[in-house]
């Protein structure tokens, strides 16, 4: 499975897009029929993200701190965007726009993206989805059953 990352700019806020696809690799036959065993398999999108590398000295938290979404239904409908501060009012008498479950409001905003899909994807088996993915695996579609002398 690949994940591939949109991410565009605009206005100083730095959006990004999770896309999960089957490129054809050894394990997608694998994945598909356990998808369609057990169900998409869930990961967090939202919630606290510290930098790993050095670990600790960079974190941030999105409103929401759960926001569960299947990785190859749903995860490419969710929009994660990176800011310095939320926009200003359209105009006056219109509202004052409020930040969204997954906004983030950050001195650095490029740091702030590079982290969040570090440990959402890029970091291979342990990021979220690659655990979440690694479970998916690890489940059995058939079980396992022994001969039993009576």
């Amino acid at each position: 499975m690949k994940i591939h990352p949109v991410i565009t700019q605009q206005n100083g806020i730095i959006s990004v897009v999770l896309q999960a696809s089957f490129v054809g690799d050894v394990n997608d036959t694998t994945d598909k029929s356990k998808i369609l065993a057990f169900g998409d398999p869930q990961v967090n999108i939202a919630g606290t993200f510290t930098d790993p590398n050095p670990p600790g000295t960079f974190s941030f938290q999105f409103p929401t701190t759960q926001l569960l979404v299947g990785i190859t239904t749903q995860l490419q409908n969710y929009t994660a965007q990176f800011m310095t501060a939320l926009p200003p009012s359209p105009g006056p008498n219109q509202p004052v726009p409020v930040q969204g479950p997954l906004q983030v409001v950050t001195t650095d905003p490029a740091k702030a993206a590079q982290i969040w899909y570090s440990v959402m994807a890029s970091l291979g088996p342990s990021s979220r989805i690659g655990q979440a993915i690694q479970s998916l695996r690890a489940q059995s579609v058939v079980p396992s059953l022994t001969d039993t002398t009576l």
